[in-house]
């Protein structure tokens, strides 16, 4: 029999569900954590429960002919999720989950980095922004924000609006004299991004003789014309941000007034693609949490009809592009809503039909798309969901570069016009499609690789796939900032292009500015700052203060304000006797930290900090000595600081002369990481 080993977590930093850090003692055997010594507590590691397999199952294995290369200690591997957290809870009824308020939707928890882009906000990060701003007032504005989006988007105060009142509404049939121009640009616009019509076979039944009998009979088809006069009436330019008093909304109404019949009718592909147009035009309806519904009850749908995994007869491929667009939508709505799927990978067994109104030139997207949602199912099952978040830091490091390597294969795949990190000119947004497909190519690209790069940030110890994941969230904002002079600011395009690729941009400068105020770039971030500032401020201007988003402006005022408060300073060669934070006494006056050391910040240039004559001199006012953020060293509590993505000046490694192979960052990149 083995003998029993230890958990390489103590028992307190399991239940809190922390890193935990144990320095070696003088003889070389574990003494305690960091965390328990910091907090005065206990430190005691309960044996390790092991599962026991059978010897069948030993056995087989050791018959298998082929066996998957040993990785390197410490390097870990990426695999399924085999052992799921419910399985814990199952086998040990008295293990307590830790819950996560997942209602915010800007604030995330201390502990967890989320897979949606605009869950920015932990109490930790708050409160370090807040120390270095020397007010409260960034604390306000993320609370304001918070409660704008959830009560316009969530909460719908001033008049409940659901799709059972929807339903209830009285509406008159009508056919409008440009019907067949909405149809006309639905089909040039958004087709060739949804496929999931025959073209021919709508357009000749809504232009039938009896249409309006057909209308009155035929409640999928009545819910499906209507979806789609109002999709084709927002690109004609008839939409609105403020619904009931524009045309498209009116045609949506209708549609939905046929929605309970077509939810408790038998499940037909008319009725799926009646809810499936509902549920497009309500992912770029400003003001309405419809979206979420209406993609559920397609998913639902479609489960029911098996499209996902039964032959059929001649409308087939019909059958299976529409399965195969509702996946696209519920895969991408779920990943940013931090939910799973309802729609299992496993049990998908259909093929994936030629779309030709999707392939653009050599870009068949349809294709494209759905691969980009089979990786985003990989990710959040092994990255996001609450299974992944128990996983070592080594299981989820290897999964993260598992899912990156999908997604720069997905990349690479794209023809050079429309891939992703490549310069998309104005000149291939020839048409409406053209332009709809590229902004969510790139776009979906840059949101999944914010969240490999933050969650890389939260669990890394390695120094160089720190800085190269920092790096990629600065680049990966730039690129989100260039986007947005090709966006539409218009009702019809979606949140997700409109707001919440912008926001998350905006929020990872804002994070940057305010923790490298000295950094060489800074003013191009500030310049970028400005930009999606204005991006937002025009939002706000053509929704008429319905979308109230010129607020925003204040994240990129603060910034500036905040670095030109600090003094520029030049990288000195060394301290000398005329300078205040050198000497003996250095230690003393600047918090402890050595006069004659370097600290590890990507805010500088590479030449800096690769100089090891650089100093924290070049953080001091040249006039003083001391730090131009006059909130920088008083009363901070360094424990406490959270920079979440950035090493910052207030890392204090160096002081206890620690060797540079011992140098964890998420130690120093606030306990957002730990």
């Amino acid at each position: 029999m083995e003998s029993p080993r230890l958990n390489k977590s103590c028992d307190q930093c399991r239940n809190r569900k922390v890193r935990c850090i144990v320095p070696p003692s003088s003889d070389g055997r574990a003494v305690a954590c960091t965390h328990c010594i910091k907090r005065n507590e206990t430190c005691q590691f309960s044996n390790l429960k092991r599962r026991l397999r059978s010897r069948g199952i030993a056995s087989q294995e050791g018959r298998t002919t082929t066996a998957p290369s040993t990785p390197q200690k410490g390097s870990g591997s990426f695999k399924t999720l085999s052992d799921l957290f419910i399985d814990r809870l199952l086998s040990s009824p008295s293990e307590s989950p830790v819950p996560y308020d997942e209602f915010s939707v800007l604030k995330a928890h201390d502990d967890r980095v989320p897979s949606s882009g605009i869950a920015f906000f932990s109490p930790k990060r708050v409160d370090s922004l807040v120390k270095r701003l020397g007010n409260t007032h960034l604390r306000e504005l993320v609370h304001q924000i918070d409660r704008t989006i959830r009560t316009r988007l969530l909460a719908r105060p001033e008049k409940e609006i659901s799709l059972y009142s929807l339903a209830k509404v009285q509406t008159e049939l009508e056919i409008g004299s440009d019907a067949d121009s909405h149809m006309q640009r639905y089909f040039e616009v958004l087709h060739p991004v949804y496929p999931f019509l025959d073209k021919r076979a709508f357009q000749e039944k809504a232009a039938s003789s009896n249409l309006f009998q057909v209308l009155e009979t035929d409640f999928a088809f009545c819910g499906l014309y209507y979806a789609v006069l109002a999709l084709g009436c927002q690109y004609n330019g008839f939409g609105s941000f403020i619904p009931d008093n524009n045309r498209p909304w009116k045609f949506f109404q209708i549609a939905l007034s046929r929605l309970d019949w077509i939810l408790m009718s038998t499940e037909s592909l008319a009725s799926l693609q009646a809810i499936t147009a509902m549920a497009i035009f309500a992912t770029s309806a400003f003001g309405h949490s419809l979206d979420q519904t209406l993609i559920a009850e397609a998913s639902r749908m479609v489960l029911a009809l098996r499209y996902h995994k039964s032959t059929f007869g001649e409308d087939s491929a019909l059958c299976y592009r529409t399965f195969w667009v509702i996946y696209h939508l519920e895969k991408r709505y779920c990943f940013q809503a931090r939910q799973s799927s309802v729609i299992a990978d496993y049990d998908i067994g259909c093929p994936i039909p030629p779309a030709p109104d999707s392939i653009i030139g050599e870009y068949n997207w349809l294709l494209s798309s759905v691969r980009f949602s089979r990786i985003l199912s990989i990710a959040y099952a092994s990255l996001f969901s609450v299974s992944a978040s128990t996983q070592s830091d080594d299981t989820l490091l290897a999964s993260v570069d598992h899912v990156h390597t999908l997604l720069e294969e997905w990349r690479q795949c794209i023809p050079l016009d429309f891939r992703p990190k490549e310069h998309l000119q104005r000149r291939q947004l020839n048409d409406g499609a053209s332009k709809e497909i590229a902004l969510r190519t790139h776009y979906y690209y840059y949101h999944l690789t914010i969240a490999l790069s933050r969650l890389t940030l939260h669990v890394s110890r390695d120094v160089a796939k720190s800085e190269n994941a920092m790096r990629t969230l600065l680049d990966t904002a730039r690129s989100i900032i260039d986007l947005t002079r090709f966006i539409d600011v218009e009702p019809y395009t979606p949140t997700f292009i409109l707001a919440i690729l912008p926001l998350s941009a905006l929020f990872i400068l804002f994070d940057f500015a305010i923790h490298h105020p000295t950094d060489p770039e800074i003013r191009s971030y500030l310049t970028l700052l400005d930009i999606v500032a204005g991006h937002f401020s025009q939002l706000d201007h053509a929704s008429k203060g319905v979308i109230p988003s010129s607020y925003l402006s204040e994240f990129s005022h603060m910034a500036r304000q905040y670095v030109q408060s600090v003094p520029k300073q030049t990288p000195t060669t060394g301290p000398t006797s005329d300078d205040p934070g050198a000497g003996p006494g250095a230690d003393e006056t600047n918090g402890g930290h050595s006069g004659s050391t370097s600290v590890p910040m990507l805010a500088t240039s590479t030449a800096i900090a690769a100089d090891p004559s650089f100093t924290d001199t070049a953080l001091q006012s040249p006039q003083t000595g001391e730090t131009g953020d006059p909130t920088l060293m008083e009363g901070l509590d360094y424990n406490s600081l959270d920079s979440l993505y950035f090493l910052t000046p207030d890392s204090d490694f160096w002081a206890g002369g620690r060797s540079f192979d011992q140098f964890d960052p998420r130690e120093f990149y606030g306990e957002i990481f730990l």
